[in-house]
């Protein structure tokens, strides 16, 4: 029987109380890790998710299809019909591009999935020219948090692209 009025018997459980604590601590950090990579994880999978349903929405319906194709060479070619589409597919475009700079911003996406999003939105050689894309911004900007506006801004501030001046 260990004798608790001993000094040393009282340093020794001291000493595996200690332990006990520090690996339950290491034990929940690992727990945390798992957890935050299930979650990351959970929201690329929803985000792709959205963006293919998207896509195939685009491929898959000629009229959004021609639309789409239209409007990225003269917007001002639409009439108002397929003017009104194409508003509401851009900003369903814009939104789930929000939605991921959101979860980036929420920890729930990592920085190494949240660079693809990053691409698309930053990418000066898109299927519009600086300037039309200039102008649709501006229709939908105001729809969007001022944090991921600025964003944006920021990054499309850098466009090279003179041949639309």
């Amino acid at each position: 029987m260990i004798d608790l009025t001993n000094g040393n018997s009282k340093a020794l459980i001291e000493i595996i109380g200690a332990g006990a604590v520090l690996l339950g601590l290491i034990f929940v950090g690992f727990e945390l890790k798992q957890n935050t990579e299930a979650v990351q994880a959970s929201t690329l999978q929803g985000i792709t998710e959205e963006s293919q349903e998207y896509l195939l929405l685009m491929a898959t319906d000629p009229e959004l299809n021609r639309i789409w194709r239209l409007a990225n060479v003269n917007p001002a070619d639409l009439n108002e019909t397929d003017a009104s589409r194409y508003f509401f597919l851009l900003r369903a475009q814009w939104i789930r591009y929000q939605n991921a700079f959101l979860q980036w911003q929420r920890g729930t996406m990592s920085n190494k999935d949240w660079t693809l999003y990053e691409k698309f939105i930053c990418d000066p050689s898109g299927s519009t020219t600086a300037q039309t894309r200039r102008i649709l911004w501006l229709e939908h900007k105001s729809a969007l948090l001022d944090d991921f506006a600025q964003f944006v801004e920021t990054c499309w501030s850098s466009d090279t692209d003179d041949s639309d001046k």
